[in-house]
C-alpha cells in the first residue's frame, strides 16, 4: 500500500477524531498486534491526558501518524477492518448510547446522521431508500490509497455495532467500496467475509452498505425511550458546543498549518483568515480553554511527524516548513516534544 501523504494530506484540514473513539479501540489493537501503546502515542504527539478526555477531538494528523506507525510495524493492510471490529458503544460516546436506545434501526440511523460529527469530522453519512432497498453511503472527501483504511474502518464499525443492537442475525445484501485502483486483491477476501458476512465489492462507484428496507422497522434490543430523550438532549448540547468551541479549534489548526511555511503565525493573521477580530478569536479560545500559542505548538508537533517521513527534507527544511526562523529553535522544540534530537529520531526511524 502506498502511504505517501497518509498524514500530510490532512494537515491543512480541520479533520479530527474523538479521543473516546480512539481510546476505545487502541488497547485492542495494541493487544492484537503486540505493540507498545506508550511509544505509539509518544511518537504520534498524542498525550495520555488528551486520550482520556472523552470530549477532546484529536487532530487527525496525529491519528494518522498513529495508524501509520501501526501499518509500518505490522504491514497489515487490513488495519481498517481490525479497527472496525473493535467498535463498541463507548467508542461513539453520546452518539453510541443515543443510537442504542432508539426504538428501531431507522431511528438509530437517523441519529447516526444527525450526530456523527461528535465522533469525528472525516466524512458524512447519507441514507438512500428505494422501494425495498436501503443504501447507507459514507462520503469521505479525501483521496489516496490510504483512504481505504478509513472507509473500511467506518463500514466495519457500522456493521459490528449494528449487529450488537439487533435481536436476530441479519444478512446485508452487499457492502461496497470505491477503492478503484487501490489494490482490490491486496487483502484476502476471507477477511472481508469474516466481518461483513455478505458479498463485498471493492471496485464499486460508491462506499457503503445495502440492506432490505424492512430492516428499518426492526426493533432494537436496548430500546429505552427515557435514555433516548436524555441522550438526544445531551447530543444537541454537545453539537452546539462543537460549533462554538471544538470546531473553532479545528479550523484554527488548519489555518495555522497553512500559515506556518511563511514563518511564525500570529493571532492577528489567524483571526483575519477566520474572519474574526483578534479580540473575538482570543475570547473564543479562552472559552475553549486553549491558548493560541498552545495550538501553534501542537500543530507543529503533529506536522513534523509527517514531514520526517520524507527523507529528502533536511532539518533546515523542516524548520522552515514549521515556521521556525532557525534550525536550532526547531531542534530544541523537537527535543521538548519527543525527548530526543531530530537527528537521532530520524536515524532511529530509518533504521
Amino acid at each position: 500500500m502506498d502511504l505517501a501523504g497518509f498524514d500530510l494530506q490532512l494537515a491543512h484540514s480541520a479533520s479530527s477524531l474523538s479521543a473516546a473513539y480512539l481510546n476505545s479501540i487502541l488497547p485492542g489493537l495494541v493487544q492484537h498486534y503486540g505493540l507498545d501503546q506508550d511509544a505509539l502515542l509518544r511518537n504520534s504527539g498524542i498525550s495520555q491526558h488528551d486520550l482520556s478526555d472523552p470530549e477532546y477531538m484529536v487532530p487527525f494528523t496525529a491519528v494518522a501518524a498513529l495508524f501509520l506507525q501501526i501499518l509500518q510495524q505490522t504491514g497489515d493492510t487490513g488495519l481498517g477492518l481490525e479497527v472496525g471490529r473493535l467498535v463498541q458503544p463507548r467508542s461513539y460516546q453520546v452518539l453510541g448510547y443515543a443510537i442504542m436506545s432508539s426504538a428501531n434501526l431507522g431511528e438509530a440511523i437517523d441519529r447516526l446522521i444527525r450526530y456523527e460529527k461528535l465522533v469525528g469530522k472525516l466524512g458524512h453519512t447519507e441514507l438512500k431508500i428505494s422501494e425495498d432497498c436501503c443504501q447507507l453511503h459514507w462520503h469521505c472527501p479525501f483521496q489516496g490509497e490510504w483512504i481505504r483504511l478509513l472507509k473500511e474502518a467506518a463500514l466495519a464499525g457500522w456493521v459490528t455495532y449494528g449487529r450488537s443492537l439487533l435481536p436476530t442475525e441479519v444478512t446485508l445484501r452487499r457492502v461496497c467500496f470505491d477503492h478503484g485502483d487501490a489494490g482490490p486483491h491486496s487483502l484476502n477476501p476471507e477477511r472481508y467475509a469474516a466481518i461483513f458476512q455478505c458479498p463485498v465489492h471493492v471496485e464499486s462507484d460508491w462506499c457503503g452498505i445495502e440492506f432490505d428496507a424492512a430492516l428499518l422497522q426492526q426493533p432494537l434490543v436496548h430500546s429505552d425511550p427515557g435514555l433516548k430523550a436524555m441522550m438526544d438532549a445531551r447530543a444537541e448540547e454537545l453539537l452546539r458546543e462543537f460549533e462554538q468551541k471544538i470546531n473553532l479549534v479545528n479550523e484554527l489548526r488548519a489555518v495555522v498549518s497553512d500559515l506556518l511555511p511563511a514563518g511564525e503565525p500570529t493571532l492577528e493573521m489567524a483571526a483575519e483568515r477566520l474572519q474574526l477580530t483578534p479580540r473575538a478569536l482570543q475570547n473564543r479560545l479562552r472559552q475553549a480553554e486553549v491558548s493560541f500559542k498552545d495550538v501553534v505548538d501542537r500543530v507543529r508537533q503533529v506536522l513534523v511527524l509527517g514531514y520526517m517521513q520524507d527523507t529528502s527534507l533536511t532539518l533546515l527544511d523542516l524548520a522552515f516548513l514549521l515556521g521556525f526562523a532557525e534550525q536550532s529553535s526547531f531542534s530544541r522544540a523537537f527535543k521538548r516534544w519527543f525527548g530526543e534530537p531530530p537527528q537521532q529520531y530520524r536515524k532511529r526511524q530509518t533504521g
